[in-house]
This record gives structure tokens, C-alpha cells and sequence, in this order.
């Protein structure tokens, strides 16, 4: 990110600025909901829940039922807009997504279910991207070989039974490689991981795009900086701690922009630095837990040991605001843009809560579900009840698989 590496240093400084001055009290606006209209939210999730379980225990469920019902759900129940509803279950996006599973499986018949599902959280982003930007929502051989990439190395330097030298003597093997030197693999992951690479080449030329390759090289250095929130021996402060998080997230989405583009302007810029920051923000939340559990060091895992996530959240919360303000500033004209991500963030914000109680005050729970749809005990029945769907989900990716590779 030469062409912009100015811009970058300004950008982190302000975020972080935006950062230490966030709020930390709950916020008072947000419309609250009763008793009377979380329970008809409630039965209308119930009846939805209803027919797409009857639907999907058919011995050939139809996936156009099931679609046009989850459609019906999005826009009657959780009010999502048609533009929402539009991007979301658009015929390109299906499409879309369905060729990503069939080529990363072509790719890699043993890649399992959970580390597809990690390599799509990404892929929508570069769909959505694609849409933002007035792209064809499409599959390309740079977003399968990107979005694998990071399943891949992230498992590797994830390995508990790989040790830390052997993780950073890869990532100098990984930075030679991504500079353009021909590097030999140490093992089959590491050569599936180059094959990646070279597959990126195979669409945008070197010399020609540099800025892509230069985004690909800040994403591993942001990675290998976070090896050092690895270890509970390593002293690193929650300013660094920010820092490392907020390039990670920053680097990951502007490299999708470049993916999608080729080349980025200002604008373009600012808007992917934030979009990924703050995604970043709100993964480390969610993940705050396990990551403790981990001995990985966030600014909301450090916060474990001595105390509750309530303030965390409140900031996050407002740093949430604040981004949707640079949003509306920067593309005032995308209106369902911005409401797809607040609507998207909301959610996120509710998960963090409901998925992580242990981790916040009674108090802030009870204020939090004023402000959900549902009641939390009624999440925790019916989350018991979903788990069959996400079971039978990746039962039919297993079948779709087999039923692919039977043509060959």
C-alpha cells in the first residue's frame, strides 16, 4: 500500500483518536420493545421456524420454498427492505456463492464444512463489495484463492502443535513468496498455500497491479504482528493491542477492494480502512472469550481477568456510530448500503451478548434485552432448536460434494 501508505498512518491515528473517545455509557436512544411486541416477534420467528422445518424434513426438500420463505421472514419479521432483500437473495449472489463451494472443493476435496464457512464470511464481503462498487457479483480466481488463503494460514499459525518458531520461519517463507520469489514448500498446506498465490497471478500481473500484491504483503505483516498477542510472556500494551487489531481488519478489506478494483482511490481507500477496522472490532468482541481461553491477548480479552465488557461494548457501540457517519460523508447516495450494515451490526451486537452472558453485568443484559426483539430466554430455547438446521446445512454441502465429484 506504498501508493497510499501516508494516507494509511493518518487514517490509524485518527481511528485510534476515534477510539480512546467513544463513550463508554449505554446509549439512550434505540427504540425499546415491550413485552407485548417481543412475543408477537416470537411467534412469527415460531411460525417461520415452523414451516422451514417442515419443508426441510421432505425427503427432497425445495430449496425454492425454502428461499422464498426466508425471504418473507427477512422483510415481514426482522423488516429488512427490498433493497436489502434484493442483494441478499439475488440470483448473482446465489449463483455466486454456489460456484465459490464448487470451486473450493475442486480445489480441495478435504476441505471441511467450518473452514468453508470461514472462507465465505470473506467472499460476501468481496461480493458485497462488488455490488458496492457497481461490479458483477462473481466468483473470480483471485476471490477463491484469496479467501482460501486465510482459512489455510490462519489454521497454520493457529496449530497449537506447531511452534512459534516454525510459525515465523513460515512467515518469512509466506513474505518471500507474496514479494514474488519462488519459494519451496515445507509441507502440503504450505504448497496449497503458494498454489494460491500463483492462482492471484494467473489474474492480475505484477507490474501491472502492484497495489494488490503490496495490500496482499501488509495483510501477513498485520498477521505476524498479531503472533505477539499470542502469548501471555509477551508485554503489549492496549494501545498496541488496538493497533494490531485495527490493521489486521484494515488490510484485510482494502486488499478485497483492490481484488474487486484493481487499483483504489482516496475515497475508495478511507472507506475500505474503516469498513475493515471496524469489522475487525467486532470479531474481536464476539471472540473475547475464546480468545482468553486462548491465552490471545485483545483489548476485550485483556478485560476478562478484572472485570466486564460492558463499557468495551458501549465504545465499540459508538465507534459503530461514528463509522456509519463516514459512511453517509463519503457515499451519501448509498442509502441501502448503509442500512444493510447497521442492520447487520445490530445483530452482531445482540450475538455478542447473548452468546457471551458470563461476560457482562446483569444489569447491562437486562438493558441490552430492552432493546432486542426477542427475549433472551427464548433465544436460548430456540438455539438449541437451530442447531439440527446448521447440522443438516453442512449435511447437504457433503451431499452437494459428492454429488459434484460423481460427474468427474
Amino acid at each position: 500500500m506504498i501508493k497510499h501508505s501516508a494516507l494509511y498512518e493518518k487514517l490509524q491515528k485518527q481511528y485510534l483518536h476515534k477510539w480512546e473517545n467513544c463513550a463508554e455509557h449505554f446509549p439512550v436512544t434505540g427504540k425499546r420493545f415491550s413485552y407485548f411486541e417481543k412475543r408477537i416477534w416470537e411467534m412469527k420467528f415460531d411460525s417461520f421456524l415452523s414451516s422451514i422445518k417442515k419443508e426441510a424434513n421432505h425427503e427432497h426438500p425445495d430449496n425454492h420454498k425454502l428461499l422464498q420463505k426466508s425471504q418473507s421472514f427477512f422483510k415481514e419479521t426482522l423488516n429488512y427492505s427490498n433493497e436489502h432483500l434484493n442483494f441478499i437473495f439475488s440470483d448473482d449472489m446465489l449463483n455466486a456463492t454456489k460456484s465459490f463451494i464448487q470451486k473450493a472443493w475442486e480445489f480441495d476435496p478435504a476441505l471441511g464444512s467450518e473452514e468453508l464457512f470461514q472462507a465465505l464470511r470473506n467472499v460476501w464481503i468481496l461480493f458485497g463489495l462488488q455490488s458496492f462498487f457497481g461490479k458483477k457479483v462473481q466468483i473470480t480466481p483471485s476471490f477463491l484463492a484469496y479467501s482460501l488463503l486465510y482459512p489455510y494460514t490462519d489454521n497454520l499459525i493457529d496449530d497449537a502443535s506447531i511452534s512459534k518458531i516454525e510459525k515465523l520461519e513460515f512467515s518469512e517463507r509466506f513474505a518471500a513468496r507474496l514479494s514474488g520469489k519462488q519459494v519451496q514448500a515445507q509441507s502440503i498446506l504450505e504448497e496449497k498455500i503458494y498454489e494460491l498465490v500463483k492462482m492471484i497471478e494467473g489474474e492480475y500481473e505484477r507490474l501491472e497491479f502492484p497495489q494488490v500484491y503490496e495490500s496482499l504483503q501488509a495483510i501477513h505483516e498485520a498477521q505476524t504482528k498479531s503472533l505477539a498477542l499470542v502469548s501471555n510472556k509477551t508485554i503489549v500494551s492496549n494501545t498496541e493491542c488496538m493497533k494490531i487489531c485495527i490493521e489486521k481488519g484494515a488490510s484485510s478489506v482494502i486488499a478485497d477492494g483492490y481484488l474487486v478494483l484493481g487499483d483504489l482511490n482516496t475515497k475508495q481507500f478511507h472507506f475500505l480502512f474503516e469498513y475493515g477496522a471496524y469489522l475487525q472490532i467486532l470479531d474481536d468482541l464476539q471472540d473475547a472469550r475464546q480468545d482468553y481461553l486462548d491465552d490471545i491477548k485483545t483489548c476485550f480479552s485483556s478485560k476478562l481477568p478484572y472485570g466486564n465488557l460492558d463499557k468495551m461494548l458501549c465504545k465499540t457501540y459508538s465507534l459503530g456510530k461514528k463509522f456509519h457517519q463516514t459512511l453517509q460523508n463519503l457515499y451519501p447516495n448509498e442509502i441501502a448500503f448503509q442500512g444493510l450494515i447497521q442492520r447487520s451490526s445490530g445483530l452482531l451486537f445482540i450475538a455478542s451478548v447473548f452468546e457471551n452472558k458470563d461476560d457482562f453485568s446483569s444489569e447491562f443484559i437486562q438493558k441490552i434485552e430492552k432493546h432486542t426483539p426477542f427475549r433472551f430466554s427464548f433465544l436460548q430455547e430456540r438455539q438449541k432448536e437451530l442447531k439440527p438446521f446448521k447440522d443438516l446445512m453442512m449435511q447437504k454441502m457433503e451431499e452437494y460434494r459428492d454429488k459434484e465429484f460423481a460427474k468427474i
